[in-house]
């Protein structure tokens, strides 16, 4: 079982890449091997629809994501949603390679969003994305989704609260990878 960990906080001392770091030790602590990748490493320009192929950051992305059993989307909350570069993330490495026109990289994935937010009123902001990703790529939610505000740091620490919010969305997309490892079905494109 693999686990992609998707950082797109870009600024430095992200809290959403902390997140993502713990994550990660809650997964890994479960017999998950993770493969970690921060957006700060591989820049994606503004998507057009023109040749995402020719990006220069498209293809080791999508071998990463193709690779992956289940994926963990860290990001920040902005006005009331997530991160622009993750969206632009999605759209790059999710429109469809020439050698397979009918399939891409995140079908079948089981996702979980990690989110980190100033206020706890967005909690829902990862909805509209997370119901494109069931919808458009066949993906399976973790319904047990990360949300981390202000009020959950104590001195640049997460607290409690947090922590066990975070082990137990772990421990629930572990077992889900383990129970969705024998699927025989293969999802493409379709309404």
């Amino acid at each position: 079982m693999q686990a992609l960990i998707l950082s797109t906080g870009l600024s430095s001392g992200s809290r959403s890449e902390l997140l993502a770091t713990e994550y990660g030790n809650a997964l890994s602590s479960r017999g998950v091997e993770l493969q970690f990748v921060s957006l700060k490493e591989y820049p994606l320009p503004p998507f057009d629809n023109g040749s995402p192929l020719l990006i220069p950051s498209y293809l080791p992305l999508h071998r990463l994501v193709s690779a992956a059993d289940a994926l963990v989307l860290a990001s920040p909350v902005y006005n009331w949603g997530l991160s622009a570069e993750l969206k632009r993330f999605i759209e790059i490495v999710g429109s469809t390679p020439p050698d397979d026109p009918i399939r891409g990289a995140f079908f079948d994935k089981i996702i979980t969003f990690v989110c980190a937010a100033g206020l706890p009123h967005s909690y829902m902001a990862f909805a509209p994305l997370a119901m494109s990703m069931v919808l458009d790529f066949k993906c399976i939610l973790n319904p047990y989704n990360v949300y981390v505000h202000n009020r959950h740091w104590e001195d640049g620490v997460l607290g409690d609260e947090a922590t066990e919010r975070i082990d137990q969305s772990a421990a629930v997309l572990a077992e889900l990878m383990k129970c969705l490892s024998d699927r025989t079905y293969r999802s493409r494109w379709d309404i």
